[in-house]
């Protein structure tokens, strides 16, 4: 029977590899890349598809503030990128998914090495035009990682002390909303989320004993899970300035009742120094009242390969 349903998946195979092969590669002169575009000819003619793959591999300079572990200079990381976007379109309507996966190795001047702890997101976004610029929009921000991360500290006479401080699904975090966006041509998008949630997930109740902690990222012990409602802010800023230069920013925030504004602010500022090798400046403000009551800053300054397909 194995063999049979081996045979007759062969056909659907070799449809699927010819579909994939008929597709459009080439080259975008105005972003100097590699473009793959899908056709979807099923689709409606009303809807438009567009999806784009990047990858990146860079050797970064970090610099961190009130972070964990405790470690404000001398830190060398070699971080790889990668990103899908997709977006299903009409007149009026729009929908798009992008999802980002980080990881990477840190090396402390110290001698200690680290796994850089990976960072996955997918947020996904429907917006309906209202007017020229105000549009109904619903949207999700999904965060996890996949691997355990560590803190890494010096013991006594030199040892190494390894402290769990992450793990597969330990915390996700998804934020939901629901509201007005405002759409700023070739510049972004601003959605004001009038009604909001906040859910984390904590998939190994195990961290609590690991980490000593009676409270992990606002989940209480021998819970796995806590939901807060509340208000949202998501500001996007996707701008190219100039032909070489290109601004990224993500401003998260989030006030549930009885508590301060939660805010999460990615800032990228990117030259593209050829078609494959790119520089850039990457700072990342956190707050988060359950995490830490101090604000905590990244920096990072890379420098490496970049292709978009």
């Amino acid at each position: 029977m194995g063999r049979k349903r081996f045979l007759a998946l062969l056909p659907a195979a070799f449809f699927l590899s010819a579909r994939l092969m008929a597709q459009d590669l080439y080259w975008d002169s105005s972003g100097n890349s590699l473009v793959f575009r899908a056709d979807f000819s099923k689709l409606p003619r009303r809807f438009r598809f567009t999806n784009e793959f990047g990858y990146s591999l860079a050797l970064s300079g970090c610099y961190f503030m009130n972070g964990q572990p405790d470690k404000t200079a001398g830190q060398l990381a070699f971080l790889q990128s990668l990103k899908y976007k997709f977006r299903v379109s009409s007149k009026k309507f729009l929908f798009t998914n992008d999802l980002v996966h980080n990881l990477g190795l840190v090396y402390y001047i110290d001698s200690l090495c680290k796994f850089q702890p990976d960072e996955n997101t997918l947020t996904s976004r429907i917006s309906y035009d209202l007017k020229k610029y105000v549009q109904l929009t619903a949207s999700s921000i999904l965060t996890t990682r996949i691997f355990n991360a560590w803190d890494i500290s010096q013991g006594a006479g030199g040892s190494v002390v390894k402290t769990i401080s992450s793990s597969f699904l330990t915390p996700l975090v998804c934020t939901f909303s629901g509201g007005f966006g405002f759409n700023f041509t070739e510049t972004g998008t601003l959605d004001v989320g009038i009604s909001s949630a906040k859910l984390t997930y904590i998939n190994d109740r195990s961290i609590f004993e690991k980490t000593g902690r009676d409270s992990f990222c606002g989940v209480e012990k021998g819970k796995c899970s806590f939901l807060e409602y509340g208000f949202s802010l998501h500001l996007l800023i996707d701008r190219m300035i100039g032909k070489k230069f290109h601004w990224d920013c993500d401003l998260l925030l989030f006030k549930a009742d009885k508590s301060t504004v939660d805010m999460t602010m990615k800032s990228l500022f990117a030259y593209k120094i050829n078609s494959f090798l790119k520089t850039s400046l990457q700072t990342r403000l956190i707050y988060d009242e359950d995490v830490s009551r101090k604000l905590q800053m990244e920096t990072l300054l890379s420098f490496g390969f970049d292709v978009h397909l």
